[in-house]
């Protein structure tokens, strides 16, 4: 359901604040990741304009669709709103937030990683010599089934039948999102049918979460683009569909994600051109929100990078063009935080082959190099720094030394992205740079990354340079599946392991070891689980990293952790995440059970919803659709419950959003693209 909390957990001496009273969320670390409005402090209360301020309690609050909200440039609130707190909101203060830590990074950007439906659905191998240490071994093979054909229609009829009920806002939520990700017309109705009159319902949420599962859905037909793309333009259509008024900012910018959505999925030349010609015209409009301009950015970016031929280069050209005319716009530092989204976009579009990739390569590293001389940068706002840096590693070619071709260049950058690490005054640019170096690749990075490893401060950019390592030697695994361990990084990875004290050190290091696929790292990485269970900043992660090196000998103890951890919802969704990858045949079980406790509170429901979808097994679907009906079950319950169901039947191996968290800046957020409740990226 599209109401959404992320979980928090102690960052230096405390986090005051409660979970958001929401369901849906993923887990992306503490707090709220959308900066203040330039020239204010964010809204001094509950929403003044309803759902349209773009406020954390905005999604939350029914309000009349016809408040448009346009005009609204500043639609992003700070964390530390202040005035009273609506239904919902973070109540108490959040101390000592550092959103520039390496676990943000690693939330947004783990699916790639993980592949965890795949890893889960492929199955596993289970060798002859370890079923004779444990029998258990022998059932663990493929013990997950994906639903059926038959599955997704059963499931697909309940939900339809949901939304013809009154079953409350976040169920409704969430059986749209849940059709959405089926993406199936049933035999006597139709997906579209059934998401369109939402549209028009008194409730912001409602309204912009049917506008984003029409995208979610996948289905790019005349009918919907069209649909969408009268959204986006606020023309009559729109207005007509939005119940006669005027399209509100936030419904705008969810359908412009759901029309890039589309496009990512589409390959022929008509719909896509109707697509971007939907979208480039909200780049040159003179009063848009952070949240529109964002969201068609971001949108236009997912046009498929391996789509190729005429007509793909034409609008790949066209997209291309329209993002540096508005890079060049000579905007205020305030604005520049739209302007910060190009440069990932580009290099979700580029490869560094390519020939375009020079040119905006070369703008790329200006602008990063002016802000490391002061006085020099034209665009001053940090969120550009950090997006340059981000992007650099995807726009050039691997930094090998010697006299290979184009190595002048990646010198240069690879040069350029280490200046930054070790001068830039944001810390979030320098830890993005790290990152980036390691996308760049090569043998002259991976030394330079080695020599930042032994240098760094252990407690804070120790991590980060640990995760960049992974980072690289995950990529070379990717090209080359038969690529040995890198011995050297792996042993260096794995003493710092050892000698660290530090949690955020500890697990950093411990999702590294997993990155490289250091099996050997996995006793010491489950002895320290067994001495810091009680850790939720450490322990989770270290179960993460023994799921990611598949160390069957440590399910008996990830399982007794998830037992005891009822009331640590992150270390639950951990646990559930490790048990998976571990393909331990009574996980499923066990989160239904969760589900059904008389006593589930909604941190530890949201764990169990959240877990049950990414395992993704058909034996799931009996018990969650009994929980919509039986008696006694909460609301919140059964909610979600829908949350599962719809999880479990999804179509693609990855969550719908991850094609928007991977490789984003998330600093230079919008209140619809992230902050911990309400945006694209926190709806599971």
């Amino acid at each position: 359901m599209h109401r959404s909390f992320c979980f928090l957990f102690p960052v230096g001496l405390a986090l005051l604040a409660a979970p958001l009273t929401a369901h849906g969320g993923q887990y992306r670390g503490p707090g709220n990741v959308v900066p203040p409005s330039p020239g204010g402090t964010g809204s001094s209360g509950p929403a003044a304009n309803g759902p349209q301020s773009g406020s954390q309690n905005g999604p939350q609050t029914s309000g009349n669709p016809a408040a448009s909200g346009r005009g609204s440039g500043a639609a992003s609130s700070s964390a530390g709103s202040g005035g009273a707190a609506a239904p919902g909101a973070m109540r108490g203060a959040v101390l000592d937030d550092d959103l520039t830590r390496w676990e943000f990074w690693w939330e947004f950007g783990k699916d790639p990683f993980l592949q965890l439906r795949d890893a889960i659905h492929g199955g596993r191998a289970v060798a002859a010599d370890d079923v004779l240490l444990n029998p258990r071994l022998a059932a663990r093979s493929n013990q997950v089934t994906p639903p059926t054909d038959g599955d997704l229609l059963r499931v697909a009829d309940r939900l339809v039948a949901l939304l013809h009920q009154d079953p409350g806002r976040d169920a409704l939520s969430a059986a749209l999102v849940g059709l959405a990700k089926i993406g199936r017309n049933g035999p006597n109705w139709r997906l579209d049918d059934e998401i369109v009159p939402f549209l028009q319902r008194a409730d912001q949420e409602l309204r912009e979460t049917a506008a984003l599962a029409l995208g979610i859905a996948g289905h790019a037909d005349p009918e919907t683009i069209e649909l969408l793309a009268a959204l986006v333009a606020d023309d009559e259509r729109g207005r007509r569909l939005s119940g006669g008024a005027a399209v509100n900012e936030r419904t705008r910018a969810f359908a412009a994600f759901g029309l890039g959505l589309l496009l990512q999925r589409n390959r022929e030349a008509g719909p896509a051109r109707r697509i971007v010609a939907a979208l480039l015209p909200v780049l040159a409009e003179e009063h848009p929100s952070r949240d529109l301009q964002v969201a068609a950015i971001e949108a236009l970016a997912q046009l498929p990078l391996e789509w190729s031929g005429r007509a793909a280069d034409v609008l790949r050209d066209a997209v291309l063009q329209a993002l540096w005319q508005f890079y060049e716009r000579p905007l205020g530092p305030g604005a520049q935080l739209v302007q910060a989204h190009i440069a990932p976009a580009v290099a979700r579009l580029l490869t560094a082959s390519q020939p375009a990739a020079k040119r905006w390569r070369d703008r790329f590293a200006r602008d990063l190099e002016a802000q490391l001389d002061e006085g020099r940068a034209a665009k001053s706002n940090p969120h550009i720094a950090q997006s340059c840096a981000v992007a650099l590693g995807n726009l050039t070619p691997p930094w090998q030394g010697g006299d290979l071709p184009d190595d002048h260049v990646a010198a240069a950058i690879g040069t350029l992205l280490l200046r930054t690490y070790r001068e830039h005054k944001d810390h979030q640019a320098r830890r993005f740079a790290l990152i980036s170096l390691a996308r760049l690749g090569g043998a002259r990075a991976r030394t330079a990354l080695l020599a930042e490893f032994d240098d760094a401060r252990k407690a804070l950019e120790q991590p980060w340079v640990a995760m960049a390592l992974g980072v690289l030697v995950a990529a070379d695994r990717d090209a080359d599946a038969a690529s040995e361990l890198d011995r050297e990084i792996a042993a260096r990875l794995r003493r710092a392991f050892l000698d660290a004290r530090n949690p955020s050190a500890r697990a950093g290091l411990a999702i590294a070891l997993g990155l490289v696929d250091d099996r050997g790292a996995a006793d010491d990485i489950r002895a320290l689980l067994r001495e810091k269970s009680h850790q939720d900043d450490l322990a989770g992660y270290l179960c993460i990293a023994l799921g990611m090196l598949r160390d069957d000998l440590a399910t008996g103890e990830i399982r007794a952790l998830l037992h005891g951890a009822a009331r640590r919802p992150e270390v639950v969704l951990h646990c559930a995440q490790a048990l998976g990858l571990l393909g331990d045949p009574e996980l499923v079980g066990d989160l239904c059970a969760e589900l059904q406790a008389q006593d589930g509170s909604l941190v530890r429901l949201a764990a169990a919803a959240a877990a049950i979808g990414q395992i993704g097994d058909r034996a799931a679907l009996d018990p969650l659709l009994a929980l919509l009906d039986a008696d006694g079950v909460t609301p919140l319950a059964r909610a979600f419950a829908v949350v599962g169901l719809g999880a479990v039947c999804d179509k693609d191996p990855l969550p719908w959003n991850a094609t928007y968290a991977t490789d984003c800046n998330y600093r230079a957020s919008t209140s619809t693209l992230t902050d911990g409740a309400a945006g694209i990226l926190d709806i599971l």
